[in-house]
């Protein structure tokens, strides 16, 4: 079965300039600041979270003992700041349309074609990735996610699952290398305070899209 993708606007004149081949990307910074009741926000975007229920089990090997932190997180953060996306949705909903308040919608018909050309209009040395992001719970354990921040970056909690997400992602750095992440144990629910000098726009520019896609009006 084919699949499209969906890209919603609040306004006209953003559609028209993707369909024109202008397409904006965001640094994951942006996106886990962004205050809009976690709609297209989340903080814990760019971050692997596992908070198991009942809290961290830890293993003292100097002691020979295993113990509980309750309430407790282990977290793995991707460089936020220098890992850029670009995000579109797998469905065509009303529920989609409502929470994005978008006032159109861009449906691109053609994915590989779409992938094709941003790659082509990044620099050459850009690493380039695209897929459907992954939902998981933060219980959930034994994932390597941990140690790739390719994976981190394509991935999000259980609670964003309604959104139905595809990402294109790229960086001009090592940001998505393996284990180019930061570890670290958080008591309690550590939210990192917003940092507006992270959130980076990156505009890239390819040939027109009108030919893959199909513009939806609400």
């Amino acid at each position: 079965m084919r699949h499209s993708l969906y890209k919603y606007f609040p306004e006209h004149k953003w559609a028209d300039a993707f369909l024109d081949g202008e397409v904006l990307f965001r640094s994951l910074a942006y996106f886990r600041d962004q205050e809009d009741k976690n709609v297209r926000q989340d903080k814990k975007e760019g971050t692997a979270v596992f908070r198991p229920t009942g809290g961290l089990l830890i293993d003292n090997l100097t002691q020979g003992t295993t113990f509980r932190l309750p309430d407790s997180a282990f977290e793995s953060t991707a460089n936020q700041e220098e890992i850029f996306v670009f995000c579109a949705s797998r469905s065509l909903t009303d529920e989609l349309r409502k929470r994005f308040e978008a006032v159109v919608c861009v449906e691109i018909l053609k994915i590989p074609k779409l992938c094709e050309r941003i790659r082509r209009a990044l620099p050459a040395d850009a690493t380039f990735r695209a897929g459907r992001v992954a939902y998981y719970d933060q219980g959930e354990g034994g994932s390597p996610r941990w140690a790739l921040p390719d994976q981190i970056a394509m991935s999000k909690l259980e609670s964003y699952r309604w959104q139905d997400e595809f990402r294109l992602m790229f960086c001009l750095t090592e940001a998505l290398g393996f284990e180019k992440g930061a570890l670290r144990l958080v008591k309690g629910d550590a939210i990192q305070a917003p940092e507006s000098a992270e959130h980076h726009e990156y505009p890239v520019k390819t040939r027109s899209l009108r030919d893959i896609c199909r513009l939806h009006e609400f």
